[in-house]
């Protein structure tokens, strides 16, 4: 896992670990939105998203709900999986 961020639905940062690299306020505006649009696009045919899954070359993005608030994780699913198991404990 390369980072990951727990985000309030209106993309406002609430705590994490990003890489130096990533700016902390545009990528969870951007996971946010990303979401929002995946969300959209499921509605129009009755479904609710589970998850939206931006695929990169190297690493993903997976975001999907957490509690009150959205998880970001830049690795995998599996990574996405422990980070969501730890910030349950």
């Amino acid at each position: 896992m390369e980072g990951y961020a727990l985000i309030k639905r209106d993309g406002s940062y609430v705590r994490g670990e990003l890489p130096e690299h990533v700016e902390k306020e545009k990528f969870c505006i951007m996971c946010a939105a990303a979401f929002g649009a995946g969300t959209t696009a499921h509605k129009e045919y009755g479904d609710k998203v589970k998850e939206v899954i931006i695929r990169g070359e190297e690493k993903d993005v997976i975001i999907a709900p957490f509690e009150n608030h959205l998880l970001a994780v830049i690795g995998s699913k599996e990574d996405f999986e422990k980070m969501a198991e730890k910030l349950k404990a």
